[in-house]
């Protein structure tokens, strides 16, 4: 399909060639982000890396703050996915499977963990950044806390109301042991993964959840 320019035809620009171009955009900044840091990757670093114009970029993103943003937003929709999964299951799965998944996703394979300290490292500064990684928290919090309330009342009994309150007062703690979890592997590596995960797996088996 075309539409009328000037005279000319030009190709309208389809909802999927704007999610494409701006995952692309979003993979080269990941990678420059990965490379040189949240501050010593510039647009120009993200622009060479993506292979289009300044133009092309800019259109999508005004700046590389609000790059960072999309790129969080991107990286958490597969986490709060797998607590959708689990909440809708005909048996609610069990709290210390489904965290220890969340975990693998996190310290296993995950080319972008550094980048999600870096994101929080912004935070501790930037009032932009506090304030999407604010939002960003309370939703996890959110997410978390619907899952695991939905667990405590289908396997434990508890009144629904009981149950969302329990909930709320523990995901904070268990959000803080992930971070954790990502600080720890993102700075010492690779040798740390495995007593990390180890360590997470031992204490969520003794949890009472």
């Amino acid at each position: 399909m075309v539409i009328r320019f000037f005279g000319g035809d030009v190709p309208k620009v389809t909802e999927e060639h704007k999610s494409a171009m701006r995952r692309r955009i979003q993979d080269a900044a990941l990678t420059c982000f990965a490379q040189k840091g949240f501050a010593g990757a510039s647009m120009a670093n993200i622009v060479k890396e993506a292979g289009l114009s300044a133009g092309a970029v800019y259109v999508y993103y005004a700046s590389k703050t609000e790059l960072m943003i999309d790129v969080s937003r991107r990286v958490m929709e597969p986490r709060i996915a797998v607590l959708e999964t689990a909440k809708a299951a005909t048996e609610v799965t069990a709290p210390a499977t489904v965290f220890l998944e969340l975990i693998d996703s996190l310290l296993i394979d995950n080319p972008i963990s550094s980048v999600m300290v870096q994101v929080w490292g912004e935070a501790s500064y930037d009032a932009e950044f506090a304030e999407f990684a604010s939002g960003i928290f309370e939703s996890l919090i959110d997410e978390f806390a619907a899952y695991l309330a939905t667990y405590l009342h289908e396997h434990r009994g508890l009144e629904a109301d009981d149950a969302h309150a329990q909930a709320r007062v523990m995901v904070p703690g268990l959000l803080a042991m992930f971070q954790g979890a990502v600080v720890q592997t993102s700075i010492f590596g690779e040798s740390s993964r495995m007593r990390v995960r180890a360590g997470i797996e031992e204490l969520l088996t003794r949890v009472d959840f």
